[in-house]
């Protein structure tokens, strides 16, 4: 097994234990990010604290020297005063979670530092590239940081240790500039940068590289040859000017590849790779504009087990899938898209698990034959027509009576802010998102607080009036406004009221 294999089986026992909680699943049910509970986080904390591992350093407590330093503080805390006495192998990793610190005064010369393993500043933002000292801590296996402009002048091959590198910017505007020289750090598993950064497949075989985001390709380059990156398991590619299809026709030796994203800048036309990595397990396509007709390609890749299409990944109001395809396909999410018509049955997508539809307000109604699908599970509508989840819902009750008394799991359909059908009369519409705001912020009244009630419905009321003119829009909003202040005064005053005398 691999280290990240290794880890994420850790990650899965904490789980399974119930001392870590998963907050959110990917699309294929792989936990996204995840948590601990309070009274877990205090014994972690307390425990370490005693066996002298973590530091957690804050406005309230003074600097420490341990292997851990978590810095929640405004200030930099490692200071000369604090750290100039303490022994070189005393601390490994340092996270910063600080805001606003003033980066001017962060320093990395004191001996205390120099066997730092992990360095994570993704939180400070810095505004000159980074600390030249940065590049002495040869002993460095993780770098995270968040800065704009040139990095062109530091030397990253001395950080001949380095593992994993995440350099991102924190300003859209100013795209980051990086040496070229990054993929040379002879132990690199794993390269997290910017779209816009240019960065190009050396001539040397990179045997020990997993994961590369982003790759930016445009037509001016020369073909990138991914025969050098044999092993690269994580793809992301980045495409400006438009490309021949032949262009990345490489990707097909990259045999170990099982996640592979598409991006579109500026491109008048995308055009499909040839071929595809041959165990590619998950494509995710944005702003790639293609016709659905291009889906058939997609269909036959024989491992391919999650697909995403966001934003326009396909363009076009009919769907029609071929005869065959999709037979290994286990989750399908199609977010933003003017897709009308959906002409597809069980037998395109045999083991489908998982169908997510986000911003298809075109869309009126999930293909009937999915309920003949005996492994799907959930169907998850965001900021659809409310036609969308009627539909989903009839495929969830045929389902159940299709499969009645067998061991198939039922079928979930969870929505999130869906929208009503709005008239066409203008005075009606204005009425239909009141009285569907008014049912929506009573209930949530009943469920938790004031406060959260009016957070959700407003939410709620902005979502029902996508799609109308701005002057109806205009009137909506006053007119929620109005009703709000209206319905619910004398009980917000009555909880504060209450609050103020248990407090």
């Amino acid at each position: 097994m691999s280290l990240e294999e290794v880890g994420e089986s850790y990650l899965h026992d904490l789980i399974n234990r119930s001392l870590v909680q998963s907050n959110e699943l990917s699309i294929d049910g792989k936990v996204k990010s995840c948590s601990i509970h309070d009274q877990v986080h205090k014994v972690c904390v307390r425990e370490a604290i005693e066996w002298n591992d973590l530091c957690i350093i804050n406005d309230n407590h003074a600097p420490n020297a341990c292997c851990w330093l978590s810095c929640q503080t405004s200030h930099w805390p490692i200071t000369r005063a604090s750290y100039e006495n303490c022994g070189p192998d005393e601390i490994h990793s340092v996270l910063c979670f600080g805001k606003d610190v003033n980066h001017s005064k962060c320093r990395f010369v004191y001996p205390s530092l120099k066997l730092l393993r992990v360095l994570d500043l993704s939180l400070v933002k810095w505004s000159r590239g980074m600390p030249r000292e940065i590049t002495d801590l040869v002993h460095l296996r993780y770098l995270a940081l968040s800065t704009i402009g040139s990095l062109y002048q530091f030397r990253f091959f001395k950080l001949k240790n380095l593992v994993t590198l995440i350099v991102t910017s924190w300003m859209e505007k100013c795209p980051l500039q990086l040496p070229c020289d990054i993929l040379d750090l002879p132990q690199l598993r794993h390269l997290h940068v910017d779209k816009r950064c240019s960065q190009y497949l050396r001539s040397l075989v990179k045997k020990k590289l997993q994961t590369l985001y982003w790759l930016k390709v445009a037509n001016s380059d020369q073909s990138p040859n991914f025969e050098m990156v044999p092993n690269l398991r994580e793809l992301g590619i980045y495409i400006e000017g438009q490309l021949a299809p032949r262009y990345l026709g490489s990707l097909v030796h990259l045999h170990l590849l099982e996640k592979l994203k598409f991006e579109v800048g500026r491109v008048e036309r995308f055009y499909l790779p040839i071929g595809f990595p041959p165990n590619l397990k998950k494509l995710t396509l944005r702003y790639t504009y293609l016709p659905w007709k291009e889906m058939d390609t997609i269909g036959k890749l024989p491992h391919l087990e999650v697909l995403k299409l966001k934003d326009f990944a396909f363009y076009g109001s009919k769907w029609e899938p071929s005869k065959q395809g999709f037979l290994e396909l286990k989750a399908l999410l199609i977010s933003r898209s003017n897709l009308k018509y959906w002409n597809a049955n069980s037998n395109h997508f045999p083991v489908l698990e998982r169908l997510v539809l986000r911003y298809c307000w075109e869309l009126k109604q999930v293909p009937i034959n999915f309920a003949n699908i005996g492994t799907l599970k959930l169907i998850v509508l965001e900021s659809c027509y409310s036609s969308l989840v009627s539909s989903a819902m009839q495929i969830s009750s045929a389902k159940k009576l299709l499969f009645e008394g067998t061991t198939n799991c039922p079928l979930r359909v969870r929505e999130v802010r869906t929208k009503v059908e709005l008239p066409n009369n203008e005075s009606s519409e204005e009425e239909s998102v009141v009285e569907s705001f008014e049912e929506e912020s009573v209930k949530s009244f009943k469920e938790e607080s004031v406060g959260s009630s009016k957070e959700l419905s407003f939410g709620r009321s902005k979502e029902l009036s996508v799609g109308s003119s701005n002057h109806v829009r205009l009137k909506a909003r006053k007119s929620v406004r109005k009703y709000l202040k209206k319905k619910f005064s004398k009980s917000l005053n009555a909880f504060k009221e209450l609050k103020r005398k248990v407090l």
